[in-house]
């Protein structure tokens, strides 16, 4: 009996609590905590504030978020924390709550790129 009790407890604790806050993943990234889920989330692009309700977004919705038009135009690379920026393709999804994500930056294509 204590064992099921115990196991219930344990599957309550699993559950996130949703904030109705904005969390702002910088502030996150450098306190090495996950971010919670939340009503919205703050992020950086290009040193811009944005912020983004859906905790999981694709780079073509983060330059689209940016006023970065057409976005096949741009290359969107995501700042994780203690590590290099990594590039993310526009169809490719990026979870908000993953730790470390510190921010994005886009930058133009090159002529010769894609």
């Amino acid at each position: 009996m204590t064992d099921n009790l115990q196991a219930k407890e344990e599957g309550a604790a699993g559950v996130e609590a949703v904030l109705d806050d904005i969390i702002d993943l910088e502030q996150y990234a450098k306190e090495g905590k996950r971010p919670p889920l939340a009503k919205g989330y703050r992020i950086l692009i290009n040193g811009d504030p944005y912020v983004v309700h859906d905790p999981i977004v694709t780079g073509r919705e983060v330059l689209t978020l940016a006023g970065l038009l057409p976005a096949k135009d741009y290359t969107l690379r995501l700042k994780m924390a203690g590590s290099k920026p990594e590039k993310i393709g526009l169809d490719e999804k990026v979870d908000l709550r993953k730790p470390g994500i510190e921010k994005f930056k886009a930058l133009p294509r090159d002529q010769t790129e894609g």
